[in-house]
């Protein structure tokens, strides 16, 4: 809990529980109280309640490490821009609605990918960065140029089509990487994105709830 309280642990920034000191979502944003252990390990009181991370697991694609370490997407978007924007919720809608490559998704979802400035003002299209499976140029090996490109997921050539990390995830926008990056901005706020991701204290964090996030 001391590096929740301490400003510029996870880089840049101010400390964790400037925004997360309570679980009353009237006082504290989420109801995320981050001064204590046990506050920690409850994670958001807000409904529908989430914990950050599962003790001895790898946080690193739990809340938790989402939030240390992703940034959030496309590029340089500013923390403040709303979350719940039309686009936005096009594609959470589609991706809830079984992603299907339908009309719906060649009129009007599969260009929200390819559009500068769609998801914030000033921002490049997705496909600007992720335009092929290959890395070079393409970042992770994703292309969200086309339907089978987004479907068939990140680092495909790395790891093998078989075991390319998925991104959407039909049903389930929550657990699909491509809507979690438009919706969740990387900590503290304001970070640099090209701050390290795996900031030496980040490590110590996921380290402890590894080793199972004792209090004691």
């Amino acid at each position: 809990e001391t590096l929740m309280r301490a400003p510029n642990a996870f880089g840049p920034g101010p400390a964790c529980v400037v925004c997360h000191s309570s679980n009353d979502p009237a006082k504290s944003y989420r109801g995320r109280d981050l001064s204590t252990c046990d506050g920690i390990k409850a994670g958001s009181m807000e409904e529908p309640k989430h914990a950050l991370f599962e003790a001895g697991k790898d946080p690193k694609k739990a809340i938790l490490g989402r939030r240390l370490r992703n940034n959030r997407m496309p590029l340089g978007v500013q923390f403040n821009v709303p979350t719940d924007s039309p686009q936005i919720i096009a594609v959470r809608d589609w991706i809830q609605d079984g992603a299907k490559n339908d009309d719906n998704f060649k009129k009007n979802i599969l260009k929200l990918f390819n559009t500068d400035n769609t998801f914030g003002e000033n921002t490049p299209a997705c496909s600007q960065c992720h335009m092929s499976n290959q890395e070079p140029p393409s970042f992770h090996e994703l292309n969200l140029t086309t339907y089978e490109g987004i479907m068939l997921g990140a680092d495909s050539v790395a790891k093998g089509v078989d075991h390319a990390t998925k991104v959407i995830i039909p049903g389930d926008p929550g657990a699909s990487g491509v809507f979690q990056h438009l919706v969740e901005d990387r900590m503290p706020p304001g970070i640099d994105p090209t701050e390290d991701r795996d900031h030496p204290n980040t490590q110590i964090m996921f380290q402890w709830v590894k080793q199972g996030a004792q209090c004691k």
